[in-house]
């Protein structure tokens, strides 16, 4: 799962978070500020936050955010495969995925009750993530999933996630919480489109208009996704994961794979296993470029 997690306890120094970081997919920054300051330097301009509160940023290569001396608290980095499956497929999900793209302040001054629970949130990461227990993956998304729903309940502003469910950014969004749903069951494009309540045509042309890719080329390129990541962490059979993707049989898996990657499963699966212990090892990528 790739995320990285850890305490900020700066001491009599100040210090930079996250150092050399760099999860190698499209990323997300959450800071628990118990105490201290932290300064966020970007594109020239410099933003200074002072605890107690929570920060929700995107993750931008170019932002660089020093935790002042004296800071307490923690911070995690997380992929989007990671912040998928945090927000679900609840009712409240679309709103979620519209707030995570957002760069978010939610101050505690006055929400002892809050804080409490967000610090709570945060120490069972921190140890989640140091043991790598069974299962530590989902209990740390499950916290995530908590601390984007206290964002969502103080710091959104409700008209504004309303306001935009007619853009074409909440379409998109929609359509991806649908296939994270749905892209197992083997969905159509016209299922996808009639869950929207638009037409078939219409969905295809924002798609294409605004990522450059036809409905069905993202569908398949979430299966893909999957696939590979499978392929590269699990111990299943290609019988096995062909039958939990939705295939009629391992060939037909084995020919959508191939199409779409260029080389068959079970080759996928000895590169990335040939690699997994060299410096510089392949890391699977997004499976598409949403807004």
């Amino acid at each position: 799962m790739p995320f990285h997690a850890e305490m900020i306890q700066c001491g009599l120094q100040d210090r930079v978070l996250g150092g050399l970081v760099d999860l190698h997919v499209r990323s997300w920054w959450v800071i628990l500020l118990d105490s201290g300051q932290v300064v966020i330097t970007r594109d020239g301009t410099t933003m200074t936050v002072t605890g107690p509160a929570l920060l929700w940023l995107p993750w931008d290569r170019s932002q660089r955010i020093r935790a002042k001396a004296g800071t307490v608290g923690g911070h995690l980095v997380m992929g989007e495969t990671s912040l998928a499956n945090a927000i679900g497929v609840k009712p409240e999900a679309a709103d979620l995925r519209v707030l995570a793209a957002r760069a978010i302040h939610l101050p505690f001054e006055g929400r002892d009750t809050l804080h409490r629970d967000i610090a709570g949130c945060f120490d069972l990461i921190l140890r989640e993530a140091q043991g790598n227990a069974p299962g530590s993956a989902t209990v740390i998304e499950a916290q995530v999933r908590v601390m984007l729903v206290m964002l969502w309940r103080y710091a959104a502003r409700p008209d504004d996630l309303r306001q935009a469910g007619a853009n074409t950014s909440l379409i998109l969004q929609q359509f991806r919480q649908a296939l994270e749903t749905h892209f197992r069951d083997r969905w159509t494009v016209a299922s996808y489109a009639d869950a929207l309540n638009m037409s078939a045509d219409r969905l295809h042309d924002i798609c294409q208009r605004t990522l450059g890719k036809p409905p069905l080329r993202l569908i398949h390129e979430r299966l893909g996704y999957e696939a590979q990541v499978l392929l590269e962490r699990s111990s299943m059979t290609l019988d096995q994961i062909a039958e939990f993707l939705g295939f009629r049989s391992a060939a037909q898996f084995s020919s959508f794979f191939k199409t779409l990657r260029g080389i068959p499963p079970g080759a996928w699966r000895r590169n990335a296993r040939s690699t997994d212990d060299k410096p510089g090892a392949r890391v699977s990528q997004s499976y598409a470029d949403w807004p």
